[in-house]
């Protein structure tokens, strides 16, 4: 074909496939970008991602059959086509894998070291519906478990390693070191007690800037010269925290072992 002759329509079509491909992109882009600017609410930045899917689906068929019907119609016309379906497909790779990630770990977003006995905020505030949308209501295995029972089931199942964690330093210098590795990690200090065995911080994450509270309490241990560390991690909003919490509380634990006397 004559690249130098008048563009057939079809150009028209492999335009807004590469409209669709990229637009699904800028659209969950702008959709985040936003929320963590705090131009929309954080769940209304996540809906603006989801509806990014459908525009990218769209666009994935619409090349495929714009391919189909008009390859042979010119170089130009195949090239926009093809990154407008590079586009959607990697942008629905991209979704596919965090659509994977949030079926492997459960409908929880508040995660700790002791089921039993979870440290408790004092400075920031856990969220009002913390324990409001645990799955399993109503389903025979939950049977005559109440919110917070269903809670521990799940989080057992999912996070079963976290365990509390032994340092060999007193209370007061083990909250110290934990202060330091927390600050190292970005993370805003809410209130560093070392004489009530207490850290609490906030870890910001992603271009969403989700807020994520976290509390270190310190115990003594026997003798009084190691300390007994347990962690919790509570994401502020959604259902699911997609397995962050239990990662941040691992990560966290691993860093200030790694400073701890050996």
């Amino acid at each position: 074909m004559d690249e130098t002759a008048k563009p057939h329509g079809s150009i028209w079509l492999a335009r807004l496939c590469l409209l669709l491909g990229a637009g699904s992109i800028v659209m969950a882009l702008i959709g985040a970008i936003g929320a963590g600017q705090d131009w929309w609410g954080k769940l209304n930045g996540v809906s603006t991602v989801a509806a990014a899917i459908v525009v990218a689906l769209v666009g994935l068929v619409f090349s495929l059959i714009v391919l189909l019907l008009y390859r042979k119609k010119g170089k130009r016309i195949r090239d926009l086509t093809v990154m407008g379906l590079v586009c959607s497909l990697a942008y629905l790779g991209f979704m596919g894998y965090w659509i994977n990630v949030a079926r492997s770990v459960p409908q929880i977003h508040d995660i700790t070291t002791n089921l039993d006995n979870p440290p408790q905020f004092q400075v920031l505030k856990l969220r009002p519906d913390d324990f409001a949308d645990i799955p399993g209501r109503g389903e025979p295995k939950y049977a005559g478990m109440d919110a917070k029972e269903r809670w521990k089931v799940l989080h057992r199942g999912a996070y079963g390693d976290l365990k509390t964690v032994v340092i060999k330093l007193p209370v007061d210098r083990a909250v110290t070191l934990a202060t330091e590795v927390a600050r190292e990690r970005g993370w805003e200090i809410a209130a560093s007690k070392p004489e009530e065995g207490r850290l609490e911080a906030t870890d910001t994450v992603s271009l969403f800037k989700f807020k994520d509270d976290v509390v270190v309490r310190v115990q003594p241990g026997p003798g009084g010269l190691t300390s007994e560390v347990d962690v919790r991690s509570v994401s502020r909003v959604g259902k699911s925290d997609l397995g962050v919490n239990a990662k941040r509380i691992r990560s966290f634990l691993s860093d200030l072992q790694a400073a701890a006397p050996k």
